[in-house]
């Protein structure tokens, strides 16, 4: 590492290939964030129905729910590099054909070709916990949080722009800046698997974690925080992977305007989780402060569905950014802290995995929501999944004593 150091606070060495790392992460996150509330609009203008369009957009979901896993697997086995150019081409790929959709099998094909092959952050993190000194890796692991919180503030900004011109702009400049990511790894990013494995062994429990559910859910501790986790996910998913047909729906507002939503709760949540988390917790036990989250967030779905108005709108979403941004980083520490040392990156893979079915599930339910029943559905059915959450806070108190 002594060759690839710059600067140093104590024992830390800043390895100067995670400048290129982080420069990747921000451009994957910059043209991920920039498309993603444009693709319902896209389908809106194809002619399609709310539930087909959550269908749509739930594809993507179901193919990194297996190419994840797979994607990490296979960067063991050939190398980052390879892997690295692969899924940056596959999402290439996928945004070229955004901005060419003008049938609906042009805009399934995009995101199938990029849900399949478009893994860059599993690599990512891989590439870090190559380069990095375990005793360092959260600390640059939070560096890597604070990219992927600015490519959430631009990605939405810059997207919601471009769209006042036509659909297809953001989806060329994406197209653009990955490009540009795919040429820092060419000519900046070294190989770090030297000594690769002689066989690739890919089971069905390496891409869906059957035996580790079943065994993490005989442990109470860690069941109640795998399904807290996987309840404030649903929630969550359910009112941001459909809000994009919210807004059109209730506030009548265009792509560029949910753009701006966007980027206002991503520099919330920036300003949060730099600024006020910290300070809080000072005064706060975590569970105490985790249901100062859980109320937030039932507020914002309340206010929102209420709410018809524009501007109004940038309100409640300061309560949601405020709760979001308190409640996930809490519910990660009682799933990591619920399991040994050596069982966290297992308890990780297994979480994220439910992550993944909650962002299938949630789109179709969503569109489902907002084509039969009254928009105001969706933001209450997510406030009444934020406030279960308090029963489990309950529960495991009560186990405690």
């Amino acid at each position: 590492m002594g060759t690839n150091s710059t600067h140093e606070a104590g024992d830390f060495a800043f390895d100067r290939r995670l400048y290129v790392i982080f420069l990747i992460m921000f451009t994957e996150v910059l043209g991920f964030s920039m498309v993603l509330p444009l693709i319902p609009y896209l389908g809106l203008s194809l002619g399609l129905t709310p539930i087909q369009i959550g269908l749509i957009v739930s594809v993507f979901s179901f193919c990194q729910l297996f190419a994840s896993p797979v994607t990490g697997k296979l960067s063991d086995h050939f190398g980052r590099k390879p892997l690295f150019l692969l899924s940056q081409l596959s999402t290439l790929t996928g945004f070229l054909l955004l901005g060419f959709a003008t049938t609906v099998i042009l805009l399934i094909t995009a995101r199938l070709i990029d849900g399949l092959l478009g893994s860059n952050m599993t690599v990512s993190e891989a590439y870090i916990s190559d380069i990095t000194e375990p005793r360092h890796r959260t600390r640059v692991y939070g560096y890597s949080s604070g990219v992927f919180g600015a490519g959430l503030i631009f990605g939405p900004f810059i997207g919601g722009v471009l769209s006042r011109i036509d659909y297809s702009a953001p989806m060329f400049f994406a197209a653009t800046v990955t490009l540009v990511s795919i040429v820092l790894v060419l000519l900046f990013l070294p190989e770090t698997i030297t000594k690769k494995p002689d066989r690739l062994s890919l089971g069905f429990d390496d891409v869906i974690p059957v035996n580790d559910v079943k065994r993490f859910v005989k442990a109470h501790n860690v069941r109640n925080s795998l399904l807290m986790f996987f309840i404030y996910n649903v929630g969550f998913h359910l009112f941001i992977s459909n809000f994009s047909l919210l807004a059109e729906a209730q506030f009548h507002v265009g792509a560029d305007q949910v753009g701006f939503y966007m980027a206002w709760i991503g520099i919330l949540r920036v300003a949060i989780q730099t600024f006020l988390i910290a300070r809080i917790l000072r005064a706060l036990t975590e569970d105490s402060m985790l249901k100062t989250g859980i109320v937030a967030m039932a507020i914002a779905m309340v206010t929102l569905a209420l709410s018809t108005d524009y501007l109004f709108v940038f309100v409640p979403l300061i309560f949601l950014a405020y709760g979001t941004g308190v409640s996930r980083p809490i519910l990660t520490s009682k799933l990591t802290n619920s399991v040994t040392q050596k069982e966290t990156a297992t308890i990780l893979g297994v979480n994220h995995s439910l992550i993944s079915v909650a962002q299938i599930v949630t789109p179709i339910a969503g569109g489902f929501i907002i084509e039969y029943l009254p928009s105001q559905t969706l933001p209450l059915l997510s406030a009444l999944f934020f406030l279960s959450l308090i029963l489990f806070l309950r529960n495991s108190s009560s186990k405690k004593t």
